[in-house]
């Protein structure tokens, strides 16, 4: 095999082993719709919690994330900038805490729902029942394949990314034509 050949497969090897939550780069959709505060936050001068301390950010603040390094992401608030953990952030229309997101987008417990590749319930037709997690749709051949939804008796959160990062929103009636950013674009669902 040649160098080159060895060379790529080493590439395609470390692309395929980046961790389960490697974050988009700067400046992608997600980080242009800015973020919020999930809990009390810890600030840190650097990406980890060996730097020092830059201060706090309390919950349910908006912040505007500068950039992310895998599981760390640097974020202005009103008050304070430094480094948090991307678990502490959110980056829906509003702070979203699992599993209660009642406070601020009512949900209904029933199901089932149902997901179509088309608009106006088109295409091929996927249906969870109330309960179901899918922190990854890849995994199940259905990434960004979903253009509308019927809610029925039930709600849905539905996420640009896997494990429910990025921009993440509660679906509650039913919908002909998803928004924007999660028009062919769900990667993450939580059925209520």
């Amino acid at each position: 095999m040649s160098v080159f050949a060895r060379l790529a497969l080493a590439a395609i090897f470390a692309i395929l082993c980046l961790p389960a939550n490697a974050v988009q780069p700067t400046g992608s959709a997600a980080w242009a719709n800015g973020g919020w505060t999930n809990v009390e936050t810890e600030l840190y001068s650097g990406p980890g919690t060996q730097y020092d301390s830059a201060g706090t950010v309390p919950g349910g603040e908006h912040v505007r994330v500068m950039q992310c390094r895998y599981t760390w992401c640097e974020i202005r608030a009103a008050e304070a900038h430094g480094w948090t953990n991307i678990a502490h952030i959110s980056f829906g229309t509003s702070p979203w805490r699992f599993p209660d997101t009642a406070v601020r987008s009512p949900v209904r417990i029933g199901g089932p729902v149902c997901f179509y590749s088309g608009y106006s319930y088109s295409g091929s037709e996927v249906c969870f029942n109330g309960g179901h997690v899918s922190r990854d749709l890849r995994l199940a051949g259905l990434d960004n394949s979903f253009r509308s939804v019927k809610v029925g008796n039930g709600s849905a959160l539905v996420c640009r990314d896997r494990n429910f990062r990025s921009y993440c929103v509660v679906v509650n009636k039913d919908t002909t034509h998803l928004e924007g950013l999660l028009d062919g674009a769900i990667t993450s669902i939580h059925v209520y």
